[in-house]
């Protein structure tokens, strides 16, 4: 997925890992904020219940993407 993000081809990084791919840019923005500024960091700030389920959301994405049945959640070459 990154690769094809460093190539601009953001429809195959879309293809490759679409949780990923749109998590990505609130991931990017805690980082720079924290870099940034010398305050507290926002990822401090948010529940600890937000990031359980944001963790539960990635396993079990990972886990339902290699299921047979849910294949349509496997990456998948376009072109």
């Amino acid at each position: 997925m990154l690769l094809s993000i460093l190539k601009l081809d953001f429809y195959q990084a879309f293809r490759y890992n679409p949780l990923l791919f749109i998590t990505l840019p609130v991931f990017l923005f805690f980082i720079g904020e924290a870099i940034l500024t010398k305050k507290e960091p926002l990822y401090n700030k948010v529940p600890d219940k937000i990031w359980i389920v944001v963790i539960v959301l990635f396993i079990g994405y990972g886990v339902l993407r290699n299921i047979p049945f849910f294949d349509f959640l496997a990456p998948s070459l376009i072109k």
